[in-house]
């Protein structure tokens, strides 16, 4: 289970500055508490899946790679949340994107190989869209400082 929102501590605005990060804090937090519901059901279909094919171990393995995108994402939203540079805020929300690709694709692939439940992964699929129009409006908040990206991708 992850923790909840408040546990964790971000880093404060100057006194007086504190509006201008709520709005993002908020709209981090929706998406946030929305991962949550989506790593659950994760967590939920990895638990249906079978531990382990004597064969070629196909499904222990699916389940620590599903598990590692899992995991990944709701570190990378708290470390693009509040008063944070444009650069660090853009290359999480890039790695969130590419996490939760890499984790579908590997929750499509142990349905097509017999493991998973197909009616899971929907449910699955439906609360990532929800997440991904919450993910689009936090996006749509960050806005760009004047630092520059040394390596030319967040310009």
């Amino acid at each position: 289970m992850l923790p909840e929102w408040e546990s964790y501590s971000f880093t404060q605005a100057e006194e007086g500055e504190e509006w201008k990060c709520r709005v993002h804090l908020e709209a981090a937090k929706s998406l946030y508490n929305q991962w949550r519901e989506v790593f659950q059901l994760v967590q939920a279909f990895n638990d249906t899946l079978p531990e382990f094919d004597e064969e070629e171990q196909i499904t222990i393995d699916t389940i620590q790679l599903i598990n590692e995108n899992a995991y990944f994402i709701a570190p990378k939203i708290m470390s693009a949340a509040g008063d944070t540079l444009y650069e660090i805020k853009m290359e999480n929300a890039a790695l969130i994107r590419f996490n939760c690709r890499k984790m579908m694709e590997l929750i499509s692939f142990s349905v097509l190989v017999g493991d998973g439940d197909p009616e899971h992964k929907l449910v699955i699929e439906d609360a990532i869209e929800e997440f991904k129009l919450r993910f689009k409006h936090w996006v749509s908040l960050f806005e760009k400082d004047e630092y520059e990206d040394e390596w030319g991708l967040f310009i």
